[in-house]
């Protein structure tokens, strides 16, 4: 789960600073406003914190409505995009799978 988070993390550098314009190397700025909400439960997902492991999944569903908007608008970044959806979803399903085994 943290694995996915950080993968996560690590996309929204990669499809901002290194893919072609119009998100490419110009755009360093937002990479990082890309990846600032993704720093806040970082902290708490490290530490296993269950809020943190919540409020990640709830800004995940934002990175995924983002992945979703751009494979159907941008045919260029379809890709990028269906990695990001991708990712998303694999955190919530590893976060469901995690709290299945607790109970």
């Amino acid at each position: 789960m943290l694995a996915a988070y950080l993968a996560t993390l690590l996309w929204q550098v990669v499809w901002h600073l290194l893919l072609p314009p119009p998100y490419g190397i110009r755009n360093l700025w937002l990479a990082l406003v890309a990846c600032l909400p993704l720093l806040i439960p970082l902290k708490g997902l490290i530490r296993g914190n269950y809020r943190s492991m919540i409020w990640a999944g709830l800004l995940l569903m934002l990175y995924f409505t983002i992945g979703v908007m751009e494979a159907w608008v941008n045919p260029p970044h379809r890709a990028p995009a269906m990695v990001q959806i991708t990712l998303a979803i694999f955190y919530l399903f590893a976060f469901r799978m995690r709290n299945r085994s607790e109970n």
